[in-house]
């Protein structure tokens, strides 16, 4: 990690976490999309879309992989993210309608003072959380630099002419972060499926978890080693659960 970086998931998760709670896995999820019945996916009602998604969503309760969660995988550019080739968005809501259990969830209100574009994902044994950051001025968001930019910096600095930049830290102090609070968490026993699911390119890049009502959430874990992690683990403490 360098200077100019942010902490990590699990270091930002491990700040709200309960003292000697372990951190199975973290993950920021940025932005999200919705595969859901009479929705677009901007989440705004738009009639007649999705119609063929929530025929499926309502007749796939338990079958991840092969059923609702898979049809958000039909095509499009894998590295785009999931089903779009538009801007890349990480977690994908998918439903039958906007009252499944998965609308419900993400529907809940942010505390106040935080927003939920982005959403860190956590799991420990006890609980499965999504966390959110709190609102930040508009001074606080700086653009993000274009490649002929930032080779440019770089240039300037290695010659001498520009002193280097730290970024969101402060030369000789603590690496930080902006504390996270929870946004909702999702009960284990409510999670009737979980497994590796993608596109037919990348199939297994994505963790999919599924309710009883065949709604459910697909996190971006870009590699799909990290994937099987997330989903042994979070079916490891399925089991615990019985």
């Amino acid at each position: 990690m360098t200077v100019s970086e942010k902490l990590g998931a699990a270091l930002t998760a491990r700040q709200w976490c309960s003292p000697g709670e372990p951190i199975l896995w973290a993950t920021w999820q940025v932005d999200k999309r919705y595969q859901v019945k009479g929705l677009d996916e901007d989440g705004r009602p738009k009639k007649g879309l999705g119609g063929k998604l929530g025929e499926a969503a309502s007749s796939a309760a338990g079958a991840v992989a092969v059923g609702a969660l898979t049809m958000v995988f039909g095509g499009g550019d894998s590295s785009s993210g999931p089903g779009t080739t538009q801007r890349g968005r990480d977690l994908t809501i998918v439903g039958s309608g906007q009252e499944c259990a998965a609308m419900n969830l993400i529907n809940t209100r942010y505390p106040t003072g935080h927003v939920g574009f982005e959403m860190l994902w956590v799991l420990t044994p006890q609980r499965l959380a999504v966390l959110v950051p709190p609102m930040v001025e508009d001074s606080e968001i700086s653009a993000h630099p274009t490649l002929s930019e930032t080779f440019s910096e770089m240039g300037r600095i290695l010659v001498g002419k520009e002193t280097e930049q730290f970024g969101w830290n402060t030369p000789g102090e603590p690496i930080s972060s902006k504390p996270v609070t929870t946004w909702f968490e999702i009960a284990l026993h409510d999670v009737v499926d979980c497994r590796t699911v993608g596109e037919k390119e990348d199939s297994h890049r994505y963790c999919g978890l599924q309710f009883a009502d065949g709604s459910g959430f697909v996190l971006n874990a870009r590699h799909p080693a990290d994937a099987q992690t997330m989903v042994d683990a979070l079916n490891h403490q399925r089991g615990i659960r019985g």
